[in-house]
């Protein structure tokens, strides 16, 4: 089972199996929700224990007040195991013919109440396991 950090242990507002991490609220009530943001960038660290890194920035219109001042929220997740990595060439032609086409728009960020994610963005599919997961949020 994936330990969380950084995120309410309210169980009507933390992260759940049906929520996953889609939608939730930190440790400090600060309420995430990744609709309302741009996947921006993903880091992985193979290593003992392998980690990675999701960022995602929140759209200016749609940013909670109490993140105004920190607007990323970043996912790091510890010993993780990739299982699946596919990128839409689809979402990506469409990127490259429409610039202004949500390459980061998030579909969704499911967990299945052990340890497998699964992240949809408008270009990505990312499966993975982890062993712990820690959320925090900074300015951009």
């Amino acid at each position: 089972m994936t330990e969380f950090a950084g995120v309410t242990g309210d169980r009507d507002r933390g992260v759940t199996p049906e929520s996953g991490l889609y939608e939730f609220r930190t440790e400090k009530n600060a309420h995430v929700y990744l609709h309302d943001t741009d996947f921006k960038c993903l880091t992985y660290q193979p290593g003992r224990p392998p980690v990675l890194w999701l960022e995602f920035l929140h759209d200016p219109r749609w940013t909670p007040s109490e993140l105004s001042e920190t607007p990323v929220v970043v996912f790091r997740f510890e010993d993780v195991h990739l299982v699946e990595w596919r990128e839409d060439r689809e979402g990506h032609t469409c990127v490259t013919a429409q610039p202004a086409a949500p390459a980061g728009q998030v579909e969704h960020f499911d967990w299945d109440g052990a340890d497998l994610f699964t992240l949809g963005t408008f270009t990505l599919r990312l499966v993975f396991q982890a062993r712990r997961a820690e959320v925090t949020v900074r300015a951009k």
